[in-house]
């Protein structure tokens, strides 16, 4: 098993990382749109809704290699809301996985969710309540604790896109997502929405 350190990324990991995470969304079971994900990885930098602390990466403690990254931003969710977003979390890929096989060389090891479960306890340190992301249920809820983000009354509005099996949530503090506006909404993100009118 490849033994790894969780860390904050810096600039000089910036380019590796674009790489990593364009390829581990090319070349997934869904094929998705890594140069999007590439080019969303700088917006989210450049964003007001950066927070550097909660942008990391593993990397192998014994060749250096880039093996995952995960970025959280800051949600808006009412005046006083301290809730976080999980924007992107990636594994390398390998040369030789296969998907049909289920046979991976450094996905479905661990990895991605070591670095959810860092990044969320960073996020607590630093007064955070709760944090809600998309993604397969089966990761999301069965290996890192999430739950159906309808659990805490959360609601969404037209902006979000992705369907309610898909959107988890998870409280960081008791009654985590209490005092927010309990509104999901990606009204915020001018990179996303951008995306979607060029989609139509």
């Amino acid at each position: 098993m490849e033994t790894y350190t969780i860390r904050q990324i810096q600039p000089e990991d910036y380019a590796d990382i674009r790489q990593l995470v364009s390829d581990a969304f090319t070349y997934n079971e869904r094929g998705s749109d890594g140069v999007f994900h590439e080019a969303y990885m700088d917006y989210i930098r450049r964003s007001p809704y950066a927070v550097p602390e909660l942008e990391i990466i593993a990397v192998s403690a014994d060749t250096g290699m880039y093996l995952g990254h995960a970025v959280f931003t800051a949600l808006p969710m009412g005046e006083n809301a301290k809730i976080i977003w999980l924007n992107c979390l990636a594994v390398r890929h390998g040369k030789d996985d296969n998907h049909g096989a289920k046979t991976y060389e450094y996905q479905r090891r661990g990895i991605g969710t070591a670095l959810v479960m860092r990044g969320l306890a960073i996020a607590k340190e630093m007064g955070y309540t709760g944090c809600l992301t998309c993604g397969h249920p089966d990761v999301y809820r069965e290996k890192m604790g999430f739950k159906d983000y309808q659990a805490f009354c959360i609601r969404k509005d037209e902006s979000v896109g992705e369907p309610d099996g898909a959107l988890h949530a998870i409280e960081l503090a008791p009654g985590g997502f209490d005092g927010t506006s309990k509104l999901l909404s990606f009204k915020h993100d001018e990179f996303i929405r951008e995306d979607k009118k060029n989609e139509g």
